[in-house]
């Protein structure tokens, strides 16, 4: 499969970010100097990539001071009966993580799947209208992290995350408010364009979620246009450069 610009990008980004220029008076030129402290909160990384996510996990931790750990995804589920009022916990589940894709084609509507899968369901099925993913309000503590390709974006990503998470206006997918692009799609039009790049045909697709062929097919044509593919290999380039992880702030 092809890496897309954008991930190989943040992949760069993470790999070179243990050497970071200073100036003469002994600060560091790297934004991420210049946020809050995340002391006393969890960041879980979760994702198939080892040597990625020790990284990640190394640079979060010292420039956040959070407990930052890799986390199996198999471990994740036991962690959503530990709820407290105040979020402390942050999972980074990289979206090419086999699990999490098998749980998005998996997931149906009976009731009858994981509290995690439950979840992703309720937060695709909330959207509404013509709202975007990017302008999507609500009280989930669980997103689609949209174009983020720098470390020091998703740093600053992270801390307004914890810092704004009493505020449910400001639960947005996108890394940066100022400038990061809003995303085109609607929650159900990036659930099924998904569900359609993990090899689901329209049908298959209908049935896990309850809608006709139909709209699925009308949801994947408005889709197209939207992000420019012309066809399911430039859609998955699309979500492959855009989606970054799945969170889930507990």
């Amino acid at each position: 499969m092809r890496t897309s610009q954008g991930s190989r990008i943040f992949r760069q980004d993470l790999c070179s970010m243990q050497f970071i220029e200073t100036n003469d008076v002994g600060k560091t030129n790297n934004p991420a100097d210049e946020i809050k402290s995340l002391t006393g909160k969890t960041v879980h990384i979760v994702g198939p990539r080892k040597l990625e996510n020790e990284l990640l996990v190394s640079f979060v931790g010292k420039e956040t001071g959070a407990d930052c750990v890799v986390t199996s995804f198999d471990s994740v589920e036991g962690y959503l009966v530990d709820t407290v009022e105040e979020p402390t916990r942050l999972f980074l589940i990289d979206y090419r993580e086999p699990r999490l894709q098998e749980m998005l084609k998996l997931s149906s509507l009976d009731g009858n799947s994981s509290s995690l899968a439950r979840r992703l369901i309720s937060l695709f099925n909330s959207g509404k209208g013509k709202e975007t993913a990017e302008q999507k309000q609500s009280k989930s503590t669980c997103g689609v992290l949209f174009n983020c390709n720098s470390t020091a974006i998703l740093l600053d990503w992270m801390c307004r995350l914890f810092n704004e998470a009493n505020n449910p206006n400001n639960f947005v997918t996108g890394t940066d408010k100022e400038t990061a692009s809003a995303c085109p799609l609607t929650w159900r039009e990036l659930q099924l364009l998904m569900l359609m790049t993990e090899g689901l045909r329209n049908r298959e697709i209908a049935g896990r979620i309850g809608i006709s062929s139909h709209t699925v097919r009308t949801h994947l044509y408005n889709s197209f246009g939207k992000i420019g593919a012309r066809n399911r290999l430039e859609a998955l380039g699309w979500i492959e450069a855009h989606i970054s992880f799945v969170f889930l702030l507990i």
